[in-house]
């Protein structure tokens, strides 16, 4: 069972939607960027199609960047499984990201984004941009360390 981190971070708001990240669940090996897209309820009518239809252009952009540097995301290049950077035992050695699941309908969405593996101690940098919404970009901070001693809370259900 994962241990939560609250980040509780409302990075973007308009008239018309507001987008939070709202906590990080950790696992042992990695962590989900738990992502709350809220729409106004006065004015959803104009805004019911921006998730809805149009594919991965509608979806929210996310990205990380880890203390050492290394990054995951939006703005760093796909290099597809067999191009990854591996270890001997076949475990990639830069961070990965991929979607965790997600749904919602005219009231809001929410997100997942698995990331793997653990941050290093010091500054997380989540980056998220939801374009259809007019947010470009923006990112929170949170402490690696707080994401590392999750970790260590996070139950592993069967080995």
């Amino acid at each position: 069972m994962p241990a939560t981190v609250a980040v509780d971070a409302l990075v973007y708001r308009s008239d018309d939607v507001a987008v939070s990240v709202e906590h990080l669940k950790v696992y042992p090996n990695g962590f989900t960027i738990n992502l709350l897209i809220l729409m106004n309820p006065h004015t959803a009518d104009r805004q019911i199609g921006m998730m809805r239809g149009g594919g991965i252009h509608r979806m929210p952009r996310v990205g990380v960047r880890f203390s050492d540097g290394k990054s995951a995301g939006q703005s760093t290049a796909f290099r597809g499984g067999g191009a990854m950077a591996k270890d001997d035992q076949g475990i990639p050695t830069e961070p990965i990201l991929g979607m965790a699941g997600g749904g919602g309908g005219t009231g809001g969405w929410h997100f997942g984004i698995w990331v793997f593996p653990l941050p290093p101690d010091g500054p997380l940098e989540i980056f998220v941009g939801l374009p259809p919404a007019g947010l470009d970009e923006t990112s929170v901070t949170v402490d690696g360390a707080l994401v590392r001693e999750a970790a260590s809370r996070a139950d592993v259900l069967w080995k």
